[in-house]
């Protein structure tokens, strides 16, 4: 278990690095980048995955059976067989800038206020039963792992508060940190696709764990999961029970799920990302599921009757393992499922809370005046903060009224079936035209009404916070109205709550929607919104020229006379032909596209451009169109003008600089504040109608326009505006300040002039150009040539020196290309340079010093290239220096001349080395005197060694014992309760022991290879299952020093010990992953004529040439300082060089100091004919209940080794008897009725008497067989064999707690499997 404050530790750390991981999203552009990538989109819809998911998958799978898959299986069929529908959906929302799915409902049924605020307090109340599951996830996940620190919560304090309260300020940071107009959060979906990763690396994890500890391999596990299906109950039919119910709430939760919308809908920046989300995402549920019905069987077999929770057993299975790692990274895991799902939540809700409820509510209370506030952002963010605490403490309360009432997947459900509500308005609104304002609006109210009733009513009677005698007694128990039962449906179908609640809400939700949609009216605004819904893949109304072929000219004619008068549509029809060139067109003739475009101009100065392409478009594609709908669409369409226009003014208020607007008439029409306050116009001066010439004579006398005639200053103003082409100057002011004014003409006619105050910008200018002839002064006066180029080579600035030497112009020097100024070849040579430093690196090279001077000698340059970064630490540009290095390169030039002087002192030098050689070949002479003394030194070292090596093994055997018994006795005392200091010095003694224990082994290994006692037993075998195996072994300790372990298959057949070659490779991956300390590993064979060499590569530090030949020897290990940061004894590859002596295989050592090393073994290839085929071991279904009363006997003739076993099956809740003998066995036994469930007996329990010869003697004793476990420290063959032929188990000295626990677990389960599998038969 873990202290409370590890936990919190670990949690806020794991947030922290969320929020770093939002910060880069939302910050740099690379960041923003990586969220609109289609893997990351992708993995951000695994949002959806909550701890429901995480958590509460497996509770379901263990209490309802297959119900749990209908949360998958959901999401997988929308999104394999209904994308379309989620492509419409974007491409809608993209072009209504939808922010939230009320915004998606409102904006469909003609832009609805009414309909937004039901769909947000839906959303609200349908969520916060979801968000209240994710509380109750993070409580108990750290209640299990933190029990005595939950205790002491549960004293004062409360768990599942400090939890909302926390999740409640990191989506503050998350999502609030500023206002986004697209409510896009690209550093939201960055860390939602990180915690998407997490999820599943913990879950797969976890999975893997119950696969290779829980279970014993694959096989073991599909031949339990296939008792489970056959056996429990729970696993029959799919059709059973609620799942299509269930699989019917996923499929609509993926789209109507407030979150699920924001991150698959509003998040999404490109439409083809959803063809990657078609595969992955389905692919993430695929991966994820696939453990669930695994964890829950292990869970079942680990944890049996026990009241626990089945909702943690994704947590409990590695905690009671004692993989605390693997326990922290599940908590990761359930902690990334519920921060994501609050996260987005809380964000979407309360943007949508704020948008469409608070906000309203705030700007139409006039003593606010928020009308008049010119930034509402920061209001905004405080109003949406708020919000996300009140909806985390609301899903608080939920959880500490109703939380114990049910597991997580029951307050998933509820929540599913509030969103579900949202389905017919979003289907209906995006397929059927007719669906209208009032019939969303009243499917939505009696499908959420039903919701309550249905099934929020009988949750709240089960919780007892509502009496049931507050209903009418038509809806009490047995009622035609009861909630549970209305009219009577559920008893007479046999439906359960859930579907009977979902029924009744969906069929009045869709059947309100249809009637009242088919009867009631609709408005143009509706009209038009179904269109854009409905339509978005047609371009009709966009594209009305595939109906130009079915019009006329007399058609448009008549619909032009209709708002026009015939006189001038006539005269208009009449010049467009003058204007092209052509005869008048007659009444019959096909009107051309230009003609059709000239119609709709002219009715766009009458009705305005969207009612005229409306009425256009109806009469190309043959509808009749009534004079009076098409006067209902001109009333309507001059409403919509105005509202243009007052939010035209609206718009313009916000802008910083002066804006004016002048019609066709050159009448002033509109303006904005800040244009009357640069001008200080008189009051009645401006207003709507004035023409703009007054305005102008008023300016000009002002002074405005500078000295002059004032009628000439006005009539050059007067001609910009007539010539309707766009200007742009600076006006210096008679007080100092300078205006740039831009002009450009509207389409119909009119001008739209700005006025921006530009006055600090030109003095900003000025001080800027006095700096840069500042710089100049400065770099002119260095004797170094210098430039300063931007990453597409192009010169920004020289010096003077630069400029002379290279003959270039520097006062037009900016944008001239790098290849404009070095010639072809030099450029060339330097491009390596270049891209050395546009990638920060800063480059020091020599080169000819540039001259336009010629000289008699070349001058020497040492160039420099210097990055320049900006704040976010990009390369922005470089700079490059020319230093003269002449006189050095002389210098080195003189020295280099010096030196070839000394060839005639090296001759001299060579013949006197002569003499001394002859002299060396006389002392070798006498060295192979000395060897041969050495060779005979040697072999008596030999001797004396093999006469150790003997001795250690003897030693090391009787060692054994002691160490047994100290080790039983340490880990007894780790099972009780201590204070910190006892406990550490119980760990440093087990650590202490478990050292003397890997030291003792390896001797004895080592004393067996040199004694020759080990004989190998060849046989022809596939290495495929070998290799396969120790990838599976090995990925695991890989993961843990974040290395990549990567290995080839090989289906060839070999002749080798298995065993024994087996061990070699686990050495070699073993010593490969210790000293690698980033990188990769990699295991794969070679042909090498008749034989396979294997090969384990790494990219550790390596080892040095002349200390190859050092690796194999005892105690040895390599002098590198990174070699001591790694634990061993130094005595692996010993043992690893002596089998391969023993199985005749060459070994290999290969490294490259500071790149890796290569281990590689040679076997010979074996014949395929005599393979020995791998036999599945078919095993009984085990189901342990735990070693609680379980009776163990223990006989040993070592006291102290009894006191320590039964010290440890006693904190095992185990029943022990403990004997020196069979005699005092059966006094102990005498008049009692103890008859043990297992058997542990020492083989050696004295010269001549074994262990088995016990067993067999007190076979007599027992009414039944006793499984039995002989605990040897003799680890030869013959020992194993006849223990094996008794029909026991064998466990070797010293005895590891964990293996004696799992043996024991294995045979008793074993002896009960039969009964307790009989028990799953109906």
């Amino acid at each position: 278990m873990f202290s409370g404050w590890t936990i919190i530790l670990i949690s806020l750390a794991y947030l922290g690095l969320l929020f770093a991981i939002a910060y880069y999203g939302d910050s740099t552009r690379k960041g923003r980048s990586y969220a609109a990538n289609p893997v990351i989109y992708s993995l951000s819809l695994a949002v959806y995955c909550s701890s429901w998911t995480f958590y509460g998958a497996v509770g379901r799978a263990a209490s309802s059976g297959w119900e749990f898959l209908a949360t998958y299986l959901g999401p997988v069929l929308v999104f394999i067989f209904g994308w379309r529908i989620l492509e419409k959906m974007i491409l809608v929302s993209k072009e209504q800038n939808i922010t939230s799915i009320a915004d998606f409902v409102s904006s469909r049924y003609g832009k609805s206020q009414s309909l937004a605020v039901l769909v947000t307090l839906i959303a609200v109340l349908g969520t916060i039963p979801y968000i209240a599951l994710q509380l109750k996830a993070v409580a108990i996940s750290y209640d299990a792992l933190a029990p005595a620190a939950s205790d002491a919560l549960s004293k004062g304090n409360d768990t599942a508060l400090f939890v909302a309260l926390l999740m409640a300020v990191f989506a503050i940071l998350f999502g609030t940190r500023h206002i986004d107009a697209t409510e896009h959060h690209e550093g939201m979906v960055l860390a939602v696709a990180f915690e998407s990763i997490i999820k599943l690396t913990a879950f797969i994890s976890v999975g893997l764990f119950v696969t290779f500890n829980v279970f014993e391999g694959l096989d073991d596990m599909l031949f339990n999961l296939a008792n489970q299906l056959s056996y429990n109950e729970n696993f029959g039919s799919l059709l059973k029970g609620s799942f299509l119910t269930e699989t019917l709430l996923a499929c609509g939760a993926v789209l109507c799920l407030p979150r699920q919308f924001h991150v698959t809908i509003v998040e999404n920046t490109d439409v083809a990302n959803l063809r990657t989300a078609r595969w992955l995402f389905p692919l993430y549920l695929v991966a994820l599921a696939a453990f669930v019905l695994p964890i829950s069987v292990a869970g079942f077999m680990v944890f049996g009757s026990q009241s626990l929770d089945t909702d943690t057993f994704v947590l409990m299975l590695p905690l009671a393992a004692d993989y605390k790692a693997l326990a922290t990274l599940a908590f990761i895991g359930g902690l990334s499922a519920s921060t994501s799902m609050v996260i987005v939540a809380s964000v979407t809700l309360a943007t949508m809370v704020c948008n469409d409820i608070v906000m309203p509510l705030l700007l139409r209370t006039p003593r606010l005046k928020l009308a008049e506030n010119k930034d509402l952002g920061g209001l905004l963010l405080q109003v949406r903060r708020i919000t996300i605490v009140c909806l985390l403490l609301l899903a608080y309360f939920y959880y500490r009224i109703l939380g114990d009432r049910g597991s997580l997947a029951s307050f998933g459900l509820l929540a599913f079936v509030a969103a579900i509500q949202f389905l017919p308005a979003i289907l209906g609104g995006i397929y059927w035209k007719r669906g209208a304002r009032y019939g969303a609006l009243a499917g939505l109210a009696g499908g959420f009404s039903l919701w309550i009733y249905t099934l929020v009513i009988p949750t709240l009677i089960d919780a007892s916070l509502m009496s049931d005698t507050l209903l009418p007694a038509v809806a009490a128990a047995g009622g035609w109205l009861a909630p549970t039962d209305l009219l009577g449906l559920r008893s007479s179908l046999g439906l359960d709550p859930l579907t009977h609640g979902v029924i009744w809400s969906l069929a009045v939700n869709l059947g309100l929607y249809v009637l009242v949609s088919h009867y009631s009216g609709s408005r143009l605004v509706d009209r038009i919104q179904a269109s854009a819904f409905v339509d978005v893949y047609s371009k009709e109304l966009q594209d009305p020229s595939r109906h130009y072929s079915q019009v006329t000219v007399g058609d448009l004619q008549i619909l032009a006379e209709r708002f026009l008068g015939a006189a001038r549509v006539q005269q208009a029809f009449a010049g467009f032909a003058s204007q092209h060139s052509e005869k008048p067109p007659l009444s019959g003739d096909k009107a051309t596209p230009q003609l059709v475009q000239f119609t709709e101009r002219l009715l766009a100065g009458a009705i305005g451009a969207s009612s005229a392409r409306i009425v256009l478009a109806s009469v190309l594609r043959g509808k009749e169109m009534q004079i009076g709908d098409v006067v209902t669409i001109v009333d309507e369409a001059s409403k919509a003008l105005r509202f243009n226009r007052s939010l035209l003014q609206s718009t313009i208020e916000h802008v910083t600089q002066g804006i004016s607007v002048v019609d066709q008439q050159l009448r002033l029409v509109a303006w904005n504040r800040r244009y009357l306050e640069m001008f200080k116009y008189p009051e009645g001066l401006i207003c709507v109608g004035r023409p703009i010439e007054e305005i102008f004579r008023y300016n000009a006398q002002q002074g405005e326009y500078g000295p002059g005639d004032i009628e000439e200053l006005v009539t050059q103003r007067m001609n910009s505006q007539v010539s309707h082409a766009p200007h742009l100057y600076e006006r210096h002011r008679p007080d100092g300040t300078v205006l740039e004014i831009l002009g450009n003409p509207m389409p119909n006619g009119g001008f739209v002039t700005t006025y921006a105050d530009i006055t600090n910008h030109k003095r900003t200018e000025a001080a800027l150009r006095e700096s840069e002839q500042n710089v100049r002064t400065y770099t002119d006066n260095v004797p170094i040539l210098i430039a300063y180029l931007d990453p597409q080579r192009r010169f920004l600035f020289v010096n003077k020196a630069y400029a002379d030497a290279f003959g270039i112009d520097r006062h037009h020097v900016q944008g001239l290309a790098y290849e404009a100024v070095l010639s072809k070849a030099v450029a060339s040579s330097r491009n390596h340079y270049i891209e050395q430093v546009l990638h920060g690196q800063r480059v020091r090279f020599e080169s000819v010093m540039p001259s336009q001077i010629p000289t008699d000698s070349p001058r020497y340059a040492e160039v420099t290239y210097i990055p320049h970064f900006d704040g976010e630490h990009q390369v922005v540009g470089y700079f490059t220096l020319y230093q003269d290095i002449t006189e050095r390169r002389i210098a080195e030039m003189a020295l280099k001349e010096t030196n070839e002087t000394l060839e005639e002192r090296v001759r001299d030098r060579t013949q006197a080395l002569s003499t001394v050689n002859r002299e060396l070949r006389k002392e070798n002479t006498i060295r192979a005197l000395i060897e041969d003394e050495l060779r005979q030194a040697k072999a008596e070292a030999e001797a004396a060694n093999l006469g150790k090596t003997r001795f250690l093994a003897a030693a090391s055997h009787d060692l054994l014992q002691p160490l047994n018994a100290a080790r039983l006795f340490t880990s007894a005392l780790a099972q009780q309760s201590h204070d910190q200091s006892t406990h550490q010095l119980v760990e440093n003694l087990d650590s202490s022991l478990k050292a003397a224990e890997e030291l003792i082994t390896t001797l004895l290994d080592i004393s067996k290879l040199d004694a020759g006692a080990l004989v190998a037993n060849v046989t022809d075998f596939s290495i495929s299952t070998m290799l396969t195996n120790l990838s599976t072994e090995f990925s695991l300790l890989a993961a843990e020093k974040q290395l990549q372990l990567h290995w080839c298959n090989s289906q060839q057949v070999v002749a080798s010990d298995q065993a024994l070659l087996r061990r070699i490779l686990q050495n070699f991956l073993s010593n490969a992953i210790r000293y690698t300390q980033h990188g990769k590993v990699l295991l794969g064979c070679r042909r090498r004529g008749d034989r396979l060499r294997i090969e384990v590569w790494d990219t550790g530090v390596g080892i040095a040439p002349d200390k190859l030949g050092e690796v194999f020897e005892e105690f040895k290990r390599i002098d590198n300082p990174r070699h001591s940061q790694v634990k061993g004894l130094g005595l692996g590859l010993a043992i690893t060089e002596r089998i391969a002596r023993i199985l005749g295989h060459p070994i290999d050592v290969r490294s490259w100091p500071g790149k890796g090393t290569t281990f590689s073994i040679e076997v010979p290839f074996g014949d395929p004919a005599k393979a020995i085929r791998h036999k599945t071991e078919q095993r009984g279904w085990i189901r342990s209940k735990g070693l609680n009363g379980v009776r163990v006997l223990v006989i040993d003739n070592e006291p102290k080794i009894l006191e320590g076993m039964r010290a440890l099956l006693q904190g095992w809740s185990c029943e022990t008897l403990t004997a020196l003998s069979v005699e005092e066995v059966k006094n102990q036994l005498n008049g009692t009725d103890f008859e043990p469930d297992i058997i542990l007996a020492d083989f050696h329990l004295g010269e001549t008497y074994t262990g088995l010869m016990a067993l067999e003697a007190m076979q007599p004793l027992w009414s039944k067989p006793v499984p039995a476990v002989i605990i040897t420290a003799d680890r030869t063959d013959s020992v194993s064999e006849e223990i094996a032929r008794q029909g026991a188990q064998r466990l070797s000295k010293p005895i590891k707690p964990a293996a004696l626990r799992a043996m024991i677990n294995k045979l008793i389960a074993g002896e009960k499997g039969e009964k307790q599998a009989d028990s799953f038969k109906p």
